[in-house]
């Protein structure tokens, strides 16, 4: 069964799109990660609100890769872009409905 990991992000007013451009250029080191698929969304009434939907094999395969990223030093860049820390859910689908 796989894992879906809501990763939530308060840009700071000013650097949204230099968050949003970030995060959009690691969305293949993510999959080459072993995401299975992966979605940038912005909140429509808050534009600092970024979130990030992500399915992986297993919420540990998540966990590993934070942890090797934040030892390589690739989120170094979230330090001047965040005005809150990185908030992660891990979430089991439960039901799952297509038109």
């Amino acid at each position: 069964m796989s894992a879906t990991v809501v990763v939530s992000f308060q840009a700071k007013p000013d650097q949204v799109d230099s968050l949003l451009k970030f995060l959009s250029g690691v969305q293949s080191r993510v999959i080459e990660a072993g995401c299975l698929s992966i979605s940038l969304l912005q909140d429509q009434d808050d534009p600092t609100r970024i979130f990030e939907i992500e399915v992986w094999k297993t919420a540990d395969g998540h966990q590993k890769f934070v942890q090797s990223a934040t030892t390589s030093g690739a989120f170094k860049p979230f330090e001047t872009l965040l005005a809150a820390p990185i908030k992660a859910n891990y979430l089991k689908t439960v039901k799952h409905s297509e038109a």
